[in-house]
């Protein structure tokens, strides 16, 4: 019976695991930066992440690039490693995990007007200034 309580009380107790749908590479949840302290990281040379963020924006036509939310207002899209793979389309709002390789960059004109019409907005200049992420693994939490 003594055994049985501490059974009871240590699943009682136990913090419930959070469940993410995988897509691209297998990668773990563990370790992984918050978008602010990533967007103190990242720099114009391509470097290896693991980012903890909310999606704010995910392509309409396909689910090939998202964009990640942050309180700097900086433009982070996420792209997929080799064209490998697409996420949901109506995950927006979801906390997600990626690992990829990202850098500090500005676009070519053509590019940032594609993913602007992509998203449904109007071009403006500021959108060339990004900070690309090509991730080899997405981890989208389950809801």
């Amino acid at each position: 019976m003594r055994y049985l309580i501490l059974i009871l009380v240590a699943v009682a107790c136990s913090t419930p695991t959070e469940k993410f749908a995988p897509y691209g590479e297998e990668i773990s949840s563990e370790e992984a930066l918050s978008t602010t302290a990533f967007l103190t990281e990242v720099s114009e040379e391509e470097t290896t992440f693991k980012v903890r963020g909310t999606i704010e924006e995910v392509c309409q036509m396909k689910g090939c690039w998202m964009t990640l939310k942050n309180e700097q207002g900086a433009n982070v899209r996420v792209t997929f490693k080799d064209y490998g793979f697409f996420v949901p389309k109506d995950i927006s709002g979801r906390e997600v995990i990626i690992e990829g390789v990202a850098m500090q960059e500005v676009l070519e004109e053509d590019v940032a007007r594609h993913y602007a019409e992509d998203g449904g907005k109007e071009y403006d200049e500021s959108m060339r200034n990004s900070i690309t992420f090509v991730a080899r693994g997405v981890l989208v939490k389950e809801s």
